[in-house]
């Protein structure tokens, strides 16, 4: 089938399925059909106007590698391109940079943060403790809140304090050992999150080193690469040191 305009050879992407359409040629102006042939002259006599080409049809004209250029520019249009994307926010070396340097940041305060709260869990029931005796103290009368007054009080006294003093001590005593037994949870928990911990600071060092070594092989400029060099050269240093018995433990960053 003829894909060409007869009158100045433009290429149109033509089917079966196109017969009997009507087009306008977008570089000469030539108003075409398309029969069982191809493409034909719609009128005995053609006129051969210059006009600019414009979106008046759905085919594409050009050779094959410039509507392949086309379409494929056209669909790119539509998002910006992964390449785009990673460009925008310094490329792979950046990417596995900030990840690692996040992990390691995040996994290196975790034990920080679970040692301040195996703390507080433990300090609770002291503090429930010392709520239960101001309560039972403002049981007596104030005059009489010293040592001298509590020894002079009353038998009848002594009881209406002991008797509301009961429900208090009580109530106090379940929650003193509900809190002991949630400290002692905080505290085996954070002593397993030890091991978690562990893992996530090894994969923050594999990710920081994986961006390191990629902006030392990569075309970045020399002040990065030399502090590319020098966290890669130090993390070596503290991996030696903690696995070779040089440290105790895993110095934090």
């Amino acid at each position: 089938m003829n894909n060409a305009c007869p009158t100045c050879g433009a290429v149109y992407a033509v089917a079966t399925k196109d017969i009997g359409r009507k087009i306008k040629c977008k570089k000469c102006n030539t108003a075409l059909l398309v029969d069982d042939t191809g493409l034909v002259l719609d009128a005995p006599v053609a006129v051969a106007v210059a006009a600019p080409a414009g979106p008046a049809d759905d085919f594409e004209t050009g050779d094959d590698a410039a509507v392949a250029k086309k379409k494929s520019r056209k669909y790119s249009d539509r998002g910006p391109a992964l390449g785009s994307l990673l460009a925008a926010v310094g490329g792979v070396p950046t990417i596995l940079f900030a990840v690692g340097v996040f992990l390691i940041i995040w996994f290196t305060f975790m034990p920080v943060i679970g040692e301040a709260a195996t703390l507080r869990a433990t300090e609770y029931p002291k503090l429930l403790k010392h709520e239960m005796d101001l309560k039972i103290k403002a049981l007596v009368p104030r005059d009489k809140q010293n040592k001298e007054g509590i020894a002079n009080l009353t038998a009848e006294e002594q009881k209406q304090i002991t008797d509301k003093s009961k429900p208090i001590v009580e109530d106090y005593s379940r929650r003193i050992a509900e809190a002991e037994e949630d400290a002692e949870e905080t505290r085996i928990t954070n002593k397993r999150d030890v091991w978690f911990e562990q893992n996530g600071t090894m994969f923050g060092f594999l990710f920081l080193a994986f961006g390191c070594i990629a902006y030392l092989r990569g075309e970045q400029g020399l002040i990065l690469r030399i502090v590319a060099a020098v966290i890669l050269t130090f993390m070596m240093l503290v991996v030696f040191a903690r696995f070779g018995g040089c440290g105790g433990s895993m110095p934090k960053l």
